[in-house]
């Protein structure tokens, strides 16, 4: 190449890379600050003014800036509990794991290089994967229905789609279904551990209130520990119980031998089996029949618990009273005891019933007052209140204590006599139809009490509801708020110093629950809310069922505008916060508002 020639190319190259630059000098200005793209969680932050966001200006990512949006990792720091929590000063830079500036579709969690298969899970959380949960694939327990925290709730239904490993609870209620329906309360690890469900390591028949003695020690669980059928579970119910039926531990009967052996007898030497047996074996016998030898002959042969009473109980002497063996009353109870209920069952006129109808000579408990006896009360008990132990509803009220009279607990203290009287209140005056009776209303009033628990709750279960939603309530639910959980329409609110699910009263606006993505285009007047019925249904929210035409508009699209996307004429318009909105009102509705005039102006003023 030519002298002149290279001489004339070289300004001219020179020229046009400084035009390049000048070109690309924004973009090249945004390279040099911004390290990459961001990820698409935190996408609304890119650009250079959000710099500040996450970093301190001329500093690194600020941990307490990422707190500051991320506060569901607040209160699990500061408590020193799960993962978060339990990470030492030097790990908490949030970067160390969660690195960005990755692209797009990059993932914000750093697993370290053995992935999340080498995730330390009792280490790094605080609840080691043993036994069967060791065996689960993470997603198992990592399932959005299973979170109970509910800062992480609201993060995720804030960002659908979103996952997450946080807000799981660590008691076996957490995750699992009560299979005993709440018979022994919700402490698991009592009894099981995470090897297995069964056999129970931690259950010792000892400690219960009737341990196993004798030949009870070789009969089978199932043998006195039923299988119990219970009401279906509710559909949707989460998690899902293993079983229709339970095994029966709470309010199971064994007081008695005939509570679960029967008599061979027939009665004929009353019901206290131990008189003559003992647990060790059936046809070991007590040498019972001297201690009975002479009552035998007598008219009141001794049975049950009369046999271990001292003949001075009934035949004294008593201070200023000799011993007295002939004459003595027996033919009823209250011959010898006080009214145990203290005027309770006392019927018109003052009439008591005979106590032989629930009580035996064996013992004043278990009483043998059954269903078939509650029948005829003015309370049957049906549903799942024939499940309900008696003291649930009768419960001990001491201040009964004041109704003994003064005479008798003299009388009882000269014969050196127990004060044996019962303070379970039998005597309700409460209208017993009425629910609020017994139950605390879990509504904390919002509903009257002229339409009563019973028009959507039922016997058989609390949780098994005759409401509808569609026939019950002025708002019918159509279409994607069919699919919607409860608690995203009712929050729970504190009424009356309890926190309950607000029901009423709710607006049932759109404006009430959905927020106003046209900021109020729409609205008829400022300040009011618009009516999204005119343009959208609950099926979707697109399509809609606007058309650019009366009565929506009467701005007809015709010839080339027919052809021309919505976006074209409504551009988003930034509006603070990273947010967009589309643009509908204030849109051009002239020719000149949207297009360049061809003719310069030539035809201005013309009329056509």
């Amino acid at each position: 190449m030519s002298a002149p020639l290279r001489y004339f190319l070289r300004p001219r190259a020179g020229a046009l890379l400084v035009l390049a630059l000048a070109l690309c000098a924004s973009s090249a200005r945004a390279d040099f600050f911004s390290p990459g793209e961001l990820s698409r969680a935190h996408q609304s932050l890119e650009g250079l003014k959000n710099c500040t966001q996450c970093h301190e200006a001329g500093q690194k990512l600020s941990q307490e800036k990422c707190l500051s949006c991320h506060k569901e990792l607040g209160e699990e720091i500061r408590a020193r509990k799960g993962l978060h929590g339990r990470l030492s000063a030097s790990e908490r830079a949030c970067e160390s794991c969660h690195s960005e500036h990755h692209g797009r579709d990059a993932s914000l969690v750093d697993w370290g290089p053995k992935k999340q298969a080498g995730f330390e899970h009792g280490p790094r959380t605080g609840f080691p994967l043993e036994g069967e949960h060791a065996k689960l694939g993470c997603e198992k327990c990592h399932e959005p229905r299973l979170i109970i925290d509910e800062s992480v709730r609201a993060l995720l239904k804030k960002t659908p789609g979103k996952k997450s490993f946080l807000g799981l609870g660590t008691a076996c209620k957490a995750c699992h279904f009560d299979e005993h329906r709440g018979q022994l309360g919700d402490r698991c690890e009592q009894c099981h551990t995470p090897r297995a469900w069964k056999p129970a390591p931690g259950f010792d028949h000892g400690k219960t209130d009737f341990p196993l003695k004798g030949a009870h020690r070789k009969v089978g669980c199932a043998e006195c520990h039923s299988a119990t059928q219970t009401a279906p579970a509710p559909a949707g119910t989460f998690p899902a119980p293993r079983s229709a039926t339970f095994a029966r531990y709470e309010s199971l009967p064994h007081a008695s031998c005939l509570d679960c052996h029967e008599d061979p007898h027939k009665g004929r030497f009353g019901e206290r089996c131990t008189s003559c047996h003992t647990v060790e074996s059936w046809h070991k016998i007590r040498n019972a029949l001297k201690d009975r030898e002479f009552h035998e002959k007598t008219r009141f042969p001794l049975r049950g618990l009369h046999l271990e009473v001292e003949c001075k109980s009934c035949h004294g002497p008593f201070p200023g009273r000799p011993a007295k063996f002939r004459g003595l009353p027996f033919g009823t109870c209250d011959a010898c005891h006080e009214d145990a209920h203290l005027g309770q069952l006392e019927g018109a006129g003052g009439k008591r019933p005979d106590c032989d109808q629930c009580h035996t000579v064996d013992g004043f408990s278990p009483a043998r007052f059954t269903v078939e006896h509650h029948a005829k009360t003015r309370y049957p008990l049906e549903g799942s209140h024939l499940a309900v132990a008696c003291i649930g509803c009768h419960r001990q009220e001491p201040l009964l204590s004041r109704k003994i009279p003064h005479a008798v607990s003299q009388e009882l203290a000269r014969k050196k006599r127990k004060a044996l009287f019962s303070f379970m209140v039998f005597d309700f005056p409460a209208r017993l139809e009425r629910c609020e009776s017994c139950h605390v209303d879990p509504h904390a009033g919002q509903f009257s009490e002229r339409e009563g628990c019973h028009t959507c709750h039922q016997v058989e279960s609390f949780h098994a509801l005759r409401f509808q939603h569609d026939k019950d309530t002025r708002f019918p639910l159509t279409g994607k708020h069919a699919t919607v959980q409860c608690e995203a329409c009712h929050p729970t609110v504190k009424e009356k110093g309890r926190e309950v699910p607000r029901y009423r009263p709710l607006e049932t606006t759109c404006a009430a629950c959905h927020e106003d993505v046209h900021a109020g285009q729409f609205a008829p007047a400022p300040g009011q809310p618009t009516d999204c019925t005119r343009c959208h249904d609950t099926a979707a929210f697109t399509p809609t069922r606007f058309v650019h035409q009366p009565p929506f508009t009467d701005f007809l699209l015709e010839g080339r505008h027919a052809d021309i996307p919505c976006t074209r004429c409504h551009p988003a318009v930034p509006v603070g916060g990273g947010r967009e909105l589309r643009k509908y009102q204030g849109t051009p509705r002239t020719c000149e508002g949207c297009h360049a005039d061809a003719h310069k102006g030539a035809f201005q003023g013309f009329q056509q």
